[in-house]
């Protein structure tokens, strides 16, 4: 939980700062980081399957929040 929240916070700096490229290597990134290591510590299964959805979930639901909160407001002329 407390990793969701961090990468939920990393989604919204990315959001805030970058474009989707940015998303894309974070996104895979975590991919790449989170796999091998489950396999070597030999907890890999459908629950890790669904923890690795779980996380990818919060660091683009971050993203788009970050992206929402980057756009600029249109003025009422």
């Amino acid at each position: 939980m407390i990793i969701a929240g961090i990468l939920f916070l990393l989604g919204i700096l990315i959001g805030l700062s970058y474009g989707y490229p940015a998303i894309v290597v974070a996104s895979a990134a975590l991919t790449v980081f989170f796999f091998p290591l489950w396999l070597i510590r030999g907890e890999l299964g459908l629950f890790s399957i669904f923890v690795w959805v779980g996380y990818l979930l919060a660091l683009q639901s971050g993203f788009l929040l970050g992206g929402y909160l980057a756009t600029p407001d249109d003025e009422d002329e």
